[in-house]
């Protein structure tokens, strides 16, 4: 939850209805938003009540409290007025309008962005009806849309929609693309000259897949006589998922240069699933005009609900001051009294599984919990860290991490088999202090979400391996002392041990479960999983079986 500067007297909840639904709502210069998932523990999840509820009882207002409900969804536009699951419970239609799904995700990322003037380019898997791409200018407080995909072109031959069929070719769902990002790194360049897109002179872009899902991957590969491999084995289709990295970043390079040409803005705001894509983001600012890029945390479905808030607040309500994203932890914190709840299984607040209540633990209030965390991290501990807000997005940005050295090499595979039970190829994030982070990554700029991929210096490459890609890059997180202090006092402290100012980040969670939200959540995944510690505010945790 964070505080506006803003003197706003209207209530406006977003929420959308499609797949990472959630709610965003405004109320009394106050912003909550979570997605769905975080609640319902069902990842990906398409549903928006109990994340309304969580925002509703955040700030202590009832549904009659709100002035304008925003919806949003993906594929067929949602009827004027939609009502959902509110049909019985707010009788006022006109309290209720719906938005475009593409210019949603262009109000998340521009007016959170502080730029007066923007190029914006939406980009996703799919928007309403076929839309994949979309092009805007914002000026002021205006968006105007300037361009995207022919609407009578197959949605499957979207940017989105074709990384995603050769994610399928790999063997993983659409919602598994990151898997197809981390395995690009071990591929080869085999076919170096066969485009996969076109682009044409309104700026129109087509793949040259043919069919839907794997099955316009299976006939593009036939039809070129191309060799990936058998369908659908995973690490062997390296040079596949390298292909299509490899064949989007070029096509969106292009892209991007042609929309400069055209109106000479520096600054560009982008949105959509696609540019979760860090290293499309990285490329654009060394090899663009681009001077200024902004990439909201919640780029992705997660910021539908956002989105939706925004432009009730600016286009509905015609507010003019923007709302500031001075931090990502957009969630409710929760107090001591609710991690005590939990740590001495009252059960007053969160009814707990027997996983938690058979667990025997021991746990210890800190005077300085940083500093002790640290010392425990540079001896090899692995530590689940739960503090104040959840981050906004799919990304564990230092409140819902699970952290450790970023060293020896080994240390990756040691938190993979023990704790997230992921793919080898998928890589680990290394959260920086900001100041540092020039000495550790090529990287003109901060990176506050994880949303840029740069390449590491040489002098890193020995000092921070866990963290460091095939490639030697990583989605970097820079820290500093204003967006996270107690994240950053973690970094700082690790640093005076080590003379090493990052750690390993990951989100606090099990492969293909949600990142956990709640005291109970951490303390269900600290039970069942071989974290060493768990750090809840100023308490400490382990097992009674580590003593």
């Amino acid at each position: 939850m964070i505080n506006l500067d803003n003197k706003i007297n209207k209530t406006i909840v977003g929420f959308n209805t499609g797949h990472n639904a959630g709610c965003t709502l405004i109320h009394n210069n106050k912003l909550i938003s979570i997605a769905e998932e975080r609640l319902n523990r069902k990842k990906y999840s398409e549903d928006y009540l109990y994340s309304l509820v969580y925002c509703l009882e955040g700030l202590g207002i009832k549904t009659s409290d709100v002035d304008l409900f925003v919806s949003s969804c993906y594929g067929n536009r949602l009827e004027n007025e939609y009502k959902g699951h509110l049909k019985s419970i707010v009788n006022d239609n006109t309290k209720f309008i719906t938005v475009d799904h593409h210019l949603s995700h262009a109000y998340s990322s521009y007016f959170l962005s502080d730029f007066d003037e923007s190029i914006i380019i939406v980009i996703d898997g799919l928007g309403n009806l076929n839309d994949t791409e979309s092009y805007y200018i914002g000026k002021g407080n205006k968006i105007t849309k300037v361009g995207g995909n022919n609407p009578n072109r197959s949605r499957y031959k979207g940017i989105g929609r074709t990384y995603e069929t050769f994610t399928n070719f790999c063997g993983w769902s659409a919602q598994e693309a990151g898997k197809t990002m981390g395995l690009s790194a071990y591929g080869k360049d085999k076919y170096l000259n066969v485009d996969l897109f076109q682009i044409n002179e309104n700026l129109e872009i087509s793949s040259k897949c043919e069919g839907k899902y794997i099955n316009g991957a299976l006939n593009f590969i036939k039809e070129n006589n191309l060799d990936f491999g058998k369908p659908e084995s995973g690490y062997e289709n390296k040079d596949a998922a390298y292909y299509v990295q490899s064949q989007v970043e070029k096509i969106i390079l292009e892209l991007v240069n042609k929309l400069y040409d055209k109106y000479k803005i520096k600054n560009l705001c982008v949105a959509g699933g696609v540019f979760l894509n860090g290293i499309v983001n990285q490329r654009i600012l060394k090899e663009t005009p681009i001077e200024n890029l902004f990439v909201a945390p919640c780029c992705d479905d997660t910021g539908q609900s956002l989105g939706n808030a925004l432009y009730g607040y600016h286009n509905y309500f015609n507010f003019e001051k923007r709302i500031e994203l001075k931090t990502p932890y957009l969630a409710r914190e929760y107090t001591e009294e609710e991690i005590l709840d939990v740590l001495e299984k009252k059960q007053e607040k969160f009814i707990l599984p027997y996983e938690v209540k058979g667990c025997d633990i021991y746990y210890r209030k800190s005077n300085d919990v940083e500093s002790d965390v640290a010392k425990l991290l540079s001896e090899g501990k692995i530590i689940g860290w739960f503090q104040g807000a959840s981050e906004i997005g799919p990304r564990a940005l230092g409140n819902r991490s699970i952290l450790c050295a970023p060293f020896p090499h080994e240390m990756k595979d040691i938190l993979n088999a023990r704790i997230k039970h992921r793919e080898s190829f998928r890589p680990f994030a290394p959260s920086i202090m900001e100041e540092k982070v020039k000495e550790y990554f090529d990287i003109d700029d901060i990176s506050p979400y994880m949303l840029k991929v740069p390449v590491c210096t040489e002098f890193a490459k020995d000092k921070i391996p866990a963290t460091l890609h095939e490639d030697y890059t990583g989605r970097v997180q820079t820290v500093n002392e204003s967006q996270n202090s107690r994240f950053y006092k973690l970094l700082s402290e690790f640093y005076k041990l080590t003379n090493i100012p990052v750690l390993l980040n990951t989100s606090f969670n099990d492969n293909g479960e949600p990142i956990v939200e709640s005291p109970k959540d951490a303390m269900v995944m600290f039970c069942k999983s071989d974290l060493d510690y768990l750090v809840m505010g100023d308490y400490i945790i382990e097992k009674n079986t580590r003593r």
